[in-house]
C-alpha cells in the first residue's frame, strides 16, 4: 500500500473541478503536487489557495495536453526539478454533447486529442521519471459512457473506449515494471464540465451528481491501494445499461 504523504504527484486538468479537489486534497495531505492545466490565472489560484492552506506554493505548468510539444516543455520543466514522479493523474478531459451528425470534425478530433492522446502524450513523456519510483502508478480519469454509450454521446464515448483499452494494455505492459495503472469510472460531477453537459442532451439530477471533494477521497483511497478501476457512483452502472436497453 502507498500513502500520498512526501510523494510526488502530478496532476493535469488541475485547474478546477476534480483535478483542483484532488490538488487540494493532496496537498493538505502533505504531497508535493504539480499542477497542469492550460489556463495560467486558473492555475495561480489554485497556487495561492494550497499556499493559504499549507504554507508551500506548489509548482504550475501550463500546458495544452492535445499538444505534443507541450507537454515536452511540461515533461522538461519537471525533469529540471525532480528526479522522479510517484503518481501521474490524467484529469484533463473535454466533452462535446450532441449527436455525431451535428459535431464538426474538428469537435470530434478536438475530444480525441485530449481525452485520449493527451493522456497518452503525458503518460510517455513521464513515464522514465515514473520509472524511478519505487511505488509508481499512474490513474486515467475515465467515464462510465466507457462501459455504456448512448445516442448523445457516441463520440465522447468512444475517446473514453480507447482510454480505457489503453489503460487495461498498459497495466500488462508495466507490470514487469511494478507500476500500477488504475482507471476511475465517474458518472456526472459538480463540476463546469457538468454544466456543459447539461447544456447538451444530458442532464443529471443533482442529487446524483457527485461532489469532487468527496470523488477526490475515493481518488486517494484507490492510490493508496493501487486499484486497477474504480466506479462511481457504482450504481449509475445499472442506470446506464437500462437506459441502453429500454431508452
Amino acid at each position: 500500500m502507498m500513502t500520498i504523504a512526501q510523494k510526488t504527484i502530478v496532476i493535469t486538468g488541475a485547474s478546477k473541478g476534480l483535478g483542483r479537489a484532488m490538488a487540494l486534497h493532496c496537498s493538505q495531505k502533505h504531497a508535493d503536487v504539480i499542477l497542469v492545466a492550460r489556463t495560467e490565472a486558473l492555475l495561480q489560484q489554485a497556487q495561492e489557495e494550497i499556499r493559504v492552506l499549507t504554507g508551500s506554493a506548489p509548482m504550475i505548468l501550463t500546458c495544452d495536453i492535445s499538444s505534443e510539444r507541450d507537454v515536452q516543455r511540461m515533461v522538461d520543466s519537471i525533469h529540471q526539478k525532480y528526479q522522479q514522479i510517484d503518481v501521474l493523474i490524467n484529469n484533463a478531459g473535454v466533452g462535446i454533447y450532441r449527436e455525431s451528425e451535428s459535431i464538426s470534425n474538428q469537435e470530434m478530433r478536438r475530444q480525441f486529442e485530449i481525452n485520449f492522446f493527451g493522456a497518452y502524450h503525458c503518460i510517455k513523456g513521464l513515464l522514465p521519471l515514473i520509472k524511478q519510483s519505487d511505488s509508481g502508478y499512474i490513474v486515467n480519469i475515465g467515464s462510465l459512457f466507457s462501459r455504456v454509450a448512448l445516442a448523445e454521446n457516441s463520440v465522447y464515448a468512444a475517446t473514453k473506449f480507447a482510454l480505457a483499452g489503453f489503460t487495461e494494455g498498459l497495466r500488462r505492459e508495466l507490470k514487469p515494471s511494478g507500476i500500477g495503472v488504475g482507471l476511475m469510472l465517474l458518472g456526472a460531477m459538480r463540476t463546469s464540465f457538468q454544466q456543459n453537459r447539461d447544456n447538451g442532451m444530458v442532464s443529471v439530477p443533482n442529487r446524483f451528481v457527485l461532489d469532487p471533494h468527496t470523488v477526490a477521497n475515493v481518488l486517494e483511497n484507490m492510490i493508496h491501494r493501487k486499484k486497477h478501476t474504480v466506479i462511481l457512483p457504482a450504481w449509475m452502472m445499472l442506470a446506464l445499461k437500462l437506459k441502453h436497453l429500454f431508452g
